[in-house]
């Protein structure tokens, strides 16, 4: 029988996922509550340092789509449903880094002097994160109308 490690990797990422989107709302994980900073430690965190760059990747070569719903609809119909759960939360995981996060984090260990610029952060976070979307997207269509070899 083969192990199934879809099942706790996808409990992992919804935690990286929920801690990625409360750091983008609040701008800090701190907090007095015991359970909002256990669910949203820092510590659930580090699953990006593997997976942001393989959910980025497996967007490039159009392996999952940004598009949530169409990542989990491909997955589950070759690997099951804990494995399309687990790559549509890397991929809302990843959208919300492309497209906000990485801006309350500049936002957030930037020096006090660029508090005029914050704004700019998001916006050119969004413009970025925007493009890299549609590109991603644009190769996922290039590769079902077989454009693209292998």
């Amino acid at each position: 029988m083969a192990v199934d490690f879809f099942t706790p990797l996808a409990v992992v990422l919804f935690f990286t996922m929920v801690t990625t989107l409360r750091f983008s709302i609040a701008g800090t994980l701190k907090t007095g509550n015991p359970l909002l900073r256990a669910v949203t430690h820092p510590a659930w965190l580090y699953p990006l340092v593997l997976t942001g760059g393989y959910t980025l990747g497996a967007f490039y070569h159009g392996k999952i789509s940004p598009w949530p719903p169409a990542s989990f609809q491909s997955i589950a119909d070759h690997h099951g449903f804990w494995a399309a759960i687990a790559a549509s939360e890397a991929a809302i995981t990843a959208d919300i880094w492309l497209l906000w996060a990485t801006a309350t984090t500049f936002k957030v260990f930037s020096p006090p002097d660029d508090a005029r610029m914050v704004k700019y952060y998001y916006a050119v976070n969004l413009v970025i994160g925007g493009y890299l979307m549609a590109r991603f997207l644009h190769v996922i269509d290039m590769g079902q109308l077989g454009i693209l070899a292998g």
